[in-house]
């Protein structure tokens, strides 16, 4: 983690990095989508997205427009 700004930058530990394929196979998604899921999924944050792949999730995703 490092904070730039006031932007916290997140990273996942090596011991959840095998999470990623498990999640990708579950809900179709690439790596960087993935990734992003798990982040938020380790630190109970909601996603918000242009992306459509996140609403077959449990978490879902808010747009962008749901939060401003």
């Amino acid at each position: 983690d490092m904070i730039i700004d006031g932007i916290q930058v997140l990273v996942l530990k090596k011991l959840h990095i095998i999470e990623l394929e498990t999640l990708s196979k579950k809900y179709n998604l690439d790596f960087d989508d993935a990734y992003q899921y798990l982040i938020a999924e380790k630190n109970d944050l909601q996603i918000i997205s242009f992306d459509r792949h996140f609403d077959k999730t449990e978490k879902k995703r808010k747009k962008p427009a749901d939060v401003v």
